[in-house]
């Protein structure tokens, strides 16, 4: 692949706004981003939080567009709107259909300088912000690092939370907000990236009529801040009333601004990206101290965070796990990685960047991030230019500076002590009390405004798009197998479904299945163990993923040949050693106890129980401690002989096969698996739902709230009815902020984050309606009673523009399918699970268009009803 013919081109407006537009042509989709050169370092004392808060009221109006306009026109034109803020920057996307992408353009040119900032409008986002915060306090792993940056930085505006501090946040007034974005909000700290199916011609065009009579502000500038070095090994240690102990260390490297970023990517992958890296090898496979570890870093502009993250099985033993960590880091530092090493992390390094060129959003964030950063809108196509004749001593030299043991930081998450629980709750509840107060007196009177500007935007017709079809080859082993030549990127994606799902798992050995899709991974006659699989699989530059029913890969199509013979030694030579079973049921059983500390997983778990019954359907992935812990070698091997066969299996196959002799190397390969037939899965019928209310005890700082009751299987004749009104009721395919759930957010500021679908795991059996929330214990009665007054209400008044809206957004997703390899394979596994034919998606206009607004208010009264709905709370909440 030559990088030099893919290259950004660049333009800067007289008024200073740069213009990098990248043209892809893969899909008929465009991503659209606006980088501000502001972030949280940018904030004053007593303002913290106010970037983070802006960026959310950007969205809240200006002078031409209303509070709801912006999600409106984007739903209108089949797209996707949202925005992020980091610590060095803020940004807005908009990613679009390409019939669609110029309406971006006056959108964020308006933003640009004519936000409102309505005091009534603030009170209720200061409320989800407030929300935001408190999930953040949930999400323990990030907090931990949060923290730990914080006494890192001390002395650099990197040491307070991007979303800011709750007494700053209750004391944000519109004068505030004003203030700092007419300060930062200016075309020379702006920087516009376009991706997708656009002529850069065009773009600049426009670029120049919507951003161009934009005064900048020439006496615009940034205060520097320089990093405060000190020679100091920090610690932080948080106790919370969790099961599985979290902990990482970490060390200070030089920020974005510096260009070393593929460096680093190749030592994350040399210390503990990945089963071969160093330290996994060690730690998890050989000493099996811990049960999983990842390495990964925060490129922050002025100096970055690199970290390792593991879970240690004692808790005990983490100080023992910090010393072999230093130890590995300083045979790095003295003798360099070895060649094998370093042959491996460069190929991972290099086929991320080529999975990274798939997607529109991915590049444009990308290409955004590093331009603030570098100045050079060319550095992800510079980026491997690095891999030179001195990468290595770059790295040992990198080792040597900057991971010395005496600068290491240390975190840890520890269970709460059962004598310290409950004034961990009275502290937690008199924060609550507090919050409460303040909130209420940060009442919205009015409400949300309709649109005003949506009713000028006119609907252009799509473009044709050829949807990719599959062809397919019959193995003599009776796999059958689909297959498509995509000629854009030298890699090739596969997936490979299985007949059998979690589902087949015995009750008595819940989780069975999820065992034998990891011991797939452990060793082969040929690969010993997992770590020499492993270090075939990566020092190849592949991916292997195997889970219940599924084992995937990617790789380099000059690599397929060695893939599908990895992936044959696997599916027939798997050895299953004693010694490697019971290291993964210790890793199983970690993986349990960290789901139960996170009620946003187990959420559906608890509703499927409730709805299903003894249906197979209500079965949990990882099974149950009792049930893992019963698993012997025996149940592995019966059923990998039984079950692991091709009978029945599909393998999809997407990716640059044009040197390929395709059938003769299958044949070759995984043609001579050899398996059983497989019986199907009795499945009972399941009896009607009543209502019920189901609370599980669990201490965080707010409660997620869910409903859910039974739906409809794939094929029912009512399945497009309820996935149009997916679309309008929960936001559907493409996230839609103008749906009812969303709106009922804006208005209220009763949660964050709100959404689920009337479809959840609808198959070959019925799925659920699942809608999840995540709420204060303050506001807890308010939500529940408002959730379901819309739930109540859900099917009437449904307009005919949102009718409409609602079928050309599930129109124009369709091409999502096929942005990615990995994509596509889903798309052709999907079609041929349910026998659709292969022009499906080039129908599905057509069959859409033949619903009524009628069919769907039948369809929805059928199914969402809460008279027959399961109510689930998980907080601090008592039987």
């Amino acid at each position: 692949m030559n990088l030099e013919t893919q290259r950004v081109i660049k333009k800067t407006l007289k008024n200073g706004l740069t213009i990098l537009v990248r043209p892809t042509s893969h899909v008929p989709k465009v991503s659209l981003q606006l980088w501000y050169n502001v972030g949280s370092k940018d904030e004053k004392s007593n303002e913290k939080g106010i970037a983070h808060f802006i960026e959310h009221m950007i969205f809240k109006g200006t002078k031409d567009l209303s509070e709801s306009d912006i999600n409106l026109i984007t739903h209108k034109l089949s797209g996707y709107c949202n925005a992020f803020t980091s610590y060095d920057y803020t940004g807005y996307l908009f990613d679009f259909p390409n019939h669609h992408w110029q309406e971006a353009l006056p959108i964020m040119a308006d933003c640009m300088q004519n936000c409102t900032f309505k005091q009534e409008l603030l009170n209720s986002e200061l409320k989800a912000v407030i929300q935001e915060l408190k999930m953040y306090n949930d999400n323990y792993a990030s907090t931990l690092v949060e923290d730990l940056i914080a006494s890192i930085f001390v002395g650099h505006p990197y040491q307070h939370p991007i979303i800011g501090y709750k007494h700053d946040l209750w004391n944000l007034n519109r004068e505030n907000l004003v203030n700092f974005y007419k300060k930062h909000y200016v075309p020379n700290n702006a920087t516009l990236v376009v991706v997708g199916s656009v002529n850069p011609d065009e773009v600049f065009e426009l670029a120049q009529k919507h951003f161009g009579s934009i005064p900048s502000n020439q006496n615009y500038k940034k205060d520097e801040y320089p990093v405060v070095k000190e020679f100091a090994s920090k610690s932080v240690t948080l106790y919370r009333d969790i099961q599985q102990p979290i902990a990482l260390v970490a060390f200070t490297i030089p920020g974005a601004k510096e260009k070393i970023d593929f460096a680093i990517d190749v030592i994350s992958w040399l210390i503990g990206a990945g089963r071969s890296s160093r330290l996994y090898k060690k730690l998890v496979d050989e000493l099996q101290l811990v049960t999983d570890l990842q390495s990964f870093s925060y490129d922050l502009f002025d100096q970055g965070l690199f970290l390792i993250e593991f879970n240690p099985k004692d808790a005990n033993k983490i100080d023992e796990i910090i010393e072999i960590i230093k130890q590995e880091i300083s045979d790095l530092a003295k003798n360099g990685p070895t060649e094998q090493e370093l042959k491996r992390a460069i190929k991972k390094v290099e086929t991320d960047f080529l999975s990274l060129l798939e997607s529109n959003q991915k590049q444009a964030y990308t290409i955004g991030k590093f331009y603030l950063a570098t100045g050079n809108e060319n550095y992800i196509f510079d980026y491997l230019k690095d891999n030179d004749s001195n990468l290595k001593n770059k790295i040992q030299e990198i080792f040597k500076t900057y991971f010395r043991s005496s600068l290491m930081h240390s975190g840890k998450v520890l269970p709460l002590k059962e004598e310290d629980k409950k004034y961990w709750l009275s502290m937690q509840e008199s924060t609550d009390k507090h919050d409460a107060k303040i909130l209420n007196e940060k009442a919205r009177e009015i409400k949300v405004e309709e649109g005003v500007k949506v009713h000028d935007i006119k609907i252009k017709p799509s473009e044709k798009f050829n949807f990719p079809k599959y062809e397919t080859i019959k193995l003599k082993n009776g796999l059958e197998v689909l297959f498509y030549n995509n000629k854009n990127l030298p890699k090739i994606d596969l997936i490979l479904e299985l007949k059998t799902k979690h589902y087949h798992d015995p009750i008595e050995k819940e989780g069975l299945g999820n065992f034998a899709s990891i011991m797939l991974l452990e060793g082969t006659k040929k690969y010993k163990d997992s770590i020499a699989l492993s270090d075939e699989i990566e020092s190849n530059g592949m991916s292997l993923d195997s889970a219940p029913g599924y084992v995937s890969m990617s790789m380099l199509s000059s690599d397929f040949k060695k893939g599908l013979e990895i992936l044959t030694e696997i599916l027939s030579e798997s050895t299953f050693n004693q010694d490697a079973i019971e290291k993964v049921r210790e890793q199983i059983i970690s993986d349990i106890k960290d789901y139960w500390d996170n009620p946003s997983q187990f959420a559906s778990l608890l509703i499927r129980k409730q709805i299903y019954g003894e249906h197979p359907y209500k079965k949990a992935v990882l099974g149950t401690n009792e049930t893992i812990s019963a698993v012997t070698r025996k149940d592995l091997l019966e059923f990998y002989k039984k079950y692991i066969s091709p009978k029945g299996s599909r393998l999809a196959i997407v990716g640059d096969l044009s040197k390929i002799d395709l059938n003769e190397l299958l044949e070759n390969t995984i043609g001579k698996w050899e398996g059983p037939e497989i019986n199907d899965v009795y499945y009972p019928a399941i009896n009607s739902i009543k209502k019920g209310e189901v609370n599980h005890y669990i201490n965080r700082d707010q409660v997620v709230l869910c409903f859910g009751g039974l739906s409809i299987k794939r094929k029912d004749p009512d399945y497009d009815k309820l996935f149009l009104f997916d679309q309008i009721f929960c936001g559907g395919v493409l996230g839609s902020m103008s749906s009812r759930l969303f709106q009922l957010r804006e208005q209220s500021g009763l949660f964050y984050t709100i959404g689920g679908s009337l479809l959840a795991r609808s198959d070959d059996q019925p799925g659920i309606f699942f809608i999840k929330t995540i709420v204060s214990m303050d506001r807890l009665k308010e939500a529940e009673k408002a959730i379901e007054n819309v739930i109540n209400i859900a099917s009437e008044n449904i307009s005919q523009e949102e009718f409409t809206q609602a079928k050309n957004a599930l129109i124009n997703s369709l091409v999502d399918n096929f942005e990615t390899n990995k994509q596509i394979t889903n798309a052709f596994l999907f079609l041929r699970r349910y026998n659709f034919d292969k022009d499906f998606f080039d129908n599905r206009s057509a069959e859409l268009a033949k619903i009524t607004i009628k069919d769907v208010q039948e369809a929805v009264k059928k199914v969402l009803k809460t008279d027959s709905m399961i109510k689930l709370r998980i907080g601090r909440i008592n039987n």
